[in-house]
This record gives structure tokens, C-alpha cells and sequence, in this order.
């Protein structure tokens, strides 16, 4: 299950997309993948260890023209 997310995640997530073609660019798909992944179960493990809900960080959108 973890590398399902880990290879839809970066679709969703900026941050989680520089992981992935950052480690894409040194050369395997799988690698980058994984690396998505790993980034995941730090993010599980930063909220199980502040025992509170997960607050992603949302990006301020620009006003738009009317």
C-alpha cells in the first residue's frame, strides 16, 4: 500500500514531486519511488509523534482577476 501512495503522491504534492525527479534524474524510477515513500512514513511518523492530526501546509493562492 505504501508504494501505491508513494507513486500518486507526487500528482498531489509539490514537495513530494521535487523527491521524485530529484531522485528520478540520478537514474531509476523505483529508486524515486521509494524515496517518495520513505519521505511518507517520515510525515507518519512527524504526526504519530506529536500525537495530533496531520496539517499539511497549504500554499497561498494568488488573488485572481475578476
Amino acid at each position: 500500500m505504501l508504494i501505491e501512495a508513494a507513486k500518486l503522491a507526487p500528482r498531489w504534492n509539490a514537495e513530494l514531486a521535487l523527491v521524485y525527479e530529484r531522485e528520478k534524474q540520478k537514474g531509476n524510477c523505483n529508486q524515486a519511488t521509494l524515496a517518495v515513500a520513505r519521505k511518507l512514513v517520515a510525515y507518519l511518523m512527524a504526526v504519530d509523534r506529536r500525537e495530533s492530526a496531520f496539517k499539511p501546509r497549504v500554499a497561498e493562492v494568488a488573488a485572481q482577476p475578476a
